[in-house]
């Protein structure tokens, strides 16, 4: 990996982004986004990086305090609430759904920490090197449009875009809202809302027709939304089916491709016949099954003519015809 490098994945709810956290940490990456937070994927700053993060969220008059804090509790404790700030400061930036998930605490609270008036134009470029954002949209229409021209003019970071056949997906979001994960549904909020939803839905067919009918439903629209993606020549398009592997009843010669298509993409130099043989990892928190094609085995015809008069056209454009 280049030490100086940031790399940025989209992937679409319950497709897989487990598996491509397990293949940005072997290639060096800690992680920052939605993944779930744990002391092998969470960044460790340095003394020198920490003020470098406190440069861009600080005032000078408070950069200079916190700097004379070096070697103290204190100036750990800082350094955290500064980075924290500009993570969030960034989830806003990229448009991401902050107050639904996490609720206004977490959208404020870069306003309560950070005191630069020049954060807002920071390019994502000074944010730390080695990490790897994973969200599951980049929606836009609500992404700032400087991260965009940032992205256009320079290629960076590399985007990944992960996604899933959407049948596959409804199916593995109901059984996560349903807490059949091995630590349940997550941490956003709204996921609640759902999961009490499907679980007064008595049978798989209502529940399926109504995760299609409803327009609020948690992933509902981030097919339509990721078009962009799917469509732009320089994002890496990587699908769950090929990461997968065979020991999610994929090929190995699919899921090497992948990985080769994102090595080359990141600009690594690891050997993907290395790197694939770590990918898949049934230990992570979100994993239940993890087949491809389970769809069929839950929609009843019902909810096959529902989808194909709803979602057919993407169902064509992502390649699942």
């Amino acid at each position: 990996m280049n030490r100086e490098q940031r790399v940025m994945v989209i992937s679409t709810q319950k497709s897989g982004t487990h598996l491509m956290q397990e293949l940005m940490l072997e290639l060096g990456f800690k992680m920052v986004g939605v993944p779930r937070p744990g002391p092998h994927t969470v960044p460790r700053f340095d003394e020198e990086q920490s003020l470098a993060i406190g440069a861009q969220v600080l005032s000078k008059v408070d950069y200079d305090e916190f700097a004379g804090l070096r070697g103290t509790a204190a100036f750990e404790e800082r350094a955290r609430e500064a980075w924290a700030a500009m993570v969030w400061h960034w989830q806003r930036q990229l448009g991401q759904r902050v107050v639904n998930r996490y609720g206004r605490t977490r959208y404020e609270y870069a306003e309560h920490i950070a005191t630069n008036p020049h954060l807002s134009y920071s390019r994502f470029a000074d944010t730390p090197p080695g990490l790897c954002w994973i969200f599951h949209e980049l929606d836009i229409e609500r992404v700032d449009g400087t991260f965009l021209s940032e992205w256009v003019e320079t290629g960076c970071p590399p985007l990944i875009f992960n996604y899933r056949d959407p049948r596959d997906a409804v199916v593995s979001m109901i059984n996560f809202l349903e807490g059949r994960t091995k630590e349940g549904y997550g941490n956003f909020f709204e996921a609640d809302i759902f999961s009490a939803i499907l679980q007064s839905k008595p049978t798989w067919e209502e529940k399926i027709d109504y995760a299609l009918r409803d327009r609020a439903f948690l992933a509902r629209d981030q097919f339509e939304k990721a078009l962009w993606l799917l469509n732009h020549p320089n994002v890496c398009k990587v699908r769950y089916e090929d990461l997968v592997g065979p020991q999610g009843g994929g090929s190995r010669e699919r899921q090497l491709d992948a990985v080769n298509r994102v090595l080359t993409h990141i600009g690594s130099g690891r050997d993907a016949e290395e790197v694939a043989g770590r990918v898949y990892n049934p230990d992570a928190w979100s994993f239940y099954k993890g087949r491809s094609g389970g769809w069929r085995e839950r929609f009843t015809e019902r909810n096959t003519a529902r989808f194909t008069e709803q979602f057919g056209d993407l169902i064509e454009q992502y390649g699942y015809e």
